[in-house]
């Protein structure tokens, strides 16, 4: 690092100062241009990218969101494959549909999902 002084001498030679005008559009360029006294009022600078910021309720929203999905495709996918294949090998008897077989399919998940749980709790589970 050199020991000169970042500003124009008093002597105002003009190199001095064309190359201190080039250091600043460089600094500006890359995004770390000296910080202002006023801009450091404002909090700490974010560089490189602006864009969309959450604080961290809302990214707590957002992965609570995730993980719900998740657990409802992991609980709706085997039935809904389950009923699919069945219509398209033997199909269903009078009155039965494939909505129906899928909301019955993910009712008995959920029912057992359930059981595990409090069998878990009260310990008598394997």
């Amino acid at each position: 690092m050199s020991s000169r002084p970042l500003t124009p001498s008093p002597s105002g030679s003009v190199p001095d100062a064309v190359e201190e005008a080039q250091f600043h559009a460089r600094m500006a360029r890359l995004g770390t241009e000296p910080v202002s006294q006023r801009d450091r009022r404002r909090g700490p600078q974010t560089f490189g990218r602006g864009g969309f910021r959450l604080g961290w309720k809302g990214w707590l929203v957002i992965d609570a969101l995730v993980v719900l999905l998740v657990v409802a495709a992991v609980v709706a996918w085997p039935p809904i494959q389950a009923c699919r294949h069945q219509d398209k090998t033997t199909g269903f008897y009078a009155g039965d549909a494939v909505d129906k077989c899928i909301r019955r399919g993910i009712a008995e998940r959920m029912d057992r999902a359930d059981q595990r749980l409090k069998a878990l709790v009260r310990g008598s589970g394997r």
